[in-house]
């Protein structure tokens, strides 16, 4: 497995709530990071592969920075914190231009010099001039040189600052292309959707503690596996809806994990196996099959597994039982190749392509071996079918009377079809009943 870390980072540092994120927004060109009245909204980095001035780079949102973390959460984005930095092509050091100069804009600058990494100095928020002006002695005090003014909310200062960073980003023979499969981790809060993540990548990407909801945003990574590039979106956890505040940062993150799972291919339903299927987790599959994706069941935590798991998950998921289920530990790094293995297999089913000859004899094929709907004296008759669409394989058939398909005969022949061409056996399946002309 490869991931993409020869991209040059672009890292944006800064204490909470001094506009990072919507900073990273504007570069990238729409709202990916979460933004909102609340501090420390980012939790962990978000990346993003883009180009600027036509050089190929990574852009790397991080969480603000504690000088007295508090707890384990603050302490594990303290650390992720530093790792960027040391990672990093370039450091864009944000502060606030209508606030005073803190303890943390100063620790922040700190580690920033130390770190030997070349850095541009942001205010941001400077269309407020009379603010900006009052401290502007205390931003030259930070010994970060000539500060880049901006104003991320009305994109002023932009243009100066993409020219910045573009002239010291280094020239590399790498093309950003769109990945060829983008999969979704998604799963109630704590049954190790960003465990998986880091043990996927084999590095620390995104934080892990005992703690629920730890995750708020998602949080993308790539790799190259076996000649396939993959790209992984790890979300927040979703919780009953009933539990969750209309407004607050949960709902955005919920929002967002929903919104993962319709621009993705493949959705890894993760469920922790030591405490077997529940509710949550069935409706979590119901998203999945309403929008359409491939579904795989990832059972997590399966060396402290509970008793007849596997049998309670092919039961309790009977309304998917095409697909494919794989019991992995991602705390241990165990079988995460099989994982990798099954997304690939159902992306390519997924996005297979029947000839007409063959869909036309299994629908032949259907209609003899089944009793076929009747309505006052009028008998179903399948005359034509053919493959329109792909992710999912989606088949049209022209019958005499479309009223004589019912949702019954449409699950059968679905189930028929995946009997009787391989290539459709883990793949949700989509029919288009249209009448004979």
């Amino acid at each position: 497995m490869k991931s993409r870390n020869e991209l040059p980072a672009v890292v944006f540092a800064g204490r909470k709530n001094v506009g990072k994120s919507s900073i990273f927004n504007r570069l990238i060109g729409y709202r990916r990071s979460l933004v909102a009245d609340y501090e420390g909204l980012t939790r962990d980095p978000v990346v993003f592969d883009t180009e600027i001035n036509g050089k190929p780079v990574r852009l790397v949102d991080l969480p603000g920075y504690f000088i007295n973390p508090s707890d384990d959460i603050e302490k594990e984005m303290n650390a992720s914190f530093r790792e960027w930095i040391e990672k990093a092509a370039l450091v864009v050091f944000v502060v606030d231009g209508r606030s005073n100069v803190t303890k943390e804009d100063e620790e922040i600058a700190n580690l920033v010099r130390k770190s030997g990494k070349p850095f541009l100095f942001v205010v941001n928020k400077t269309e407020h001039k009379p603010a900006y002006f009052e401290h502007i002695s205390d931003f030259y005090a930070l010994s970060m040189g000539e500060p880049i003014e901006v104003a991320a909310e009305h994109g002023i200062g932009f243009d100066i600052l993409v020219e910045e960073i573009s002239q010291r980003l280094p020239d590399i023979d790498h093309t950003v292309e769109n990945p060829s499969i983008k999969v979704a981790i998604i799963g109630k809060p704590n049954v190790g959707k960003s465990s998986l993540l880091n043990a996927i990548l084999g590095e620390k990407f995104s934080m892990v503690t005992d703690i629920p909801g730890t995750t708020r945003d998602t949080l993308d990574a790539s790799i190259n596996y076996k000649e396939k590039e993959i790209t992984f979106i790890d979300t927040a956890g979703l919780r009953r809806r009933s539990r969750v505040k209309k407004g607050t940062v949960e709902s955005f993150s919920g929002a967002r994990t929903i919104r993962a799972i319709m621009n993705s291919d493949i959705a890894v339903i993760v469920i922790d196996a030591s405490e077997g299927v529940t509710t949550q987790d069935k409706k979590i599959a119901s998203l999945v099959q309403e929008h359409s994706k491939a579904p795989i069941v990832a059972m997590n935590k399966w060396d402290i597994r509970k008793a007849y798991v596997e049998d309670t998950v092919q039961n309790e998921f009977f309304f998917m039982d095409y697909c494919p289920k794989v019991a992995i530990s991602a705390k241990n790094n165990w079988n995460i190749e099989s994982l990798l293995d099954g997304i690939i297999e159902a992306y390519d089913a997924y996005t297979s392509k029947t000839s007409t000859s063959r869909i036309a004899k299994a629908a032949t094929e259907f209609a003899y071996s089944h009793a076929m709907p009747s309505k006052r004296g009028r008998k179903l008759k399948i005359y034509y079918a053919t493959q329109i669409m792909t992710a999912p394989p989606t088949f049209s058939l022209f019958v005499n009377s479309p009223d004589l398909f019912s949702d019954s005969t449409k699950r059968s022949f679905i189930n028929f079809l995946r009997r009787t061409i391989p290539e459709l056996s883990s793949s949700p399946i989509k029919i288009v009943v249209k009448a004979r002309r």
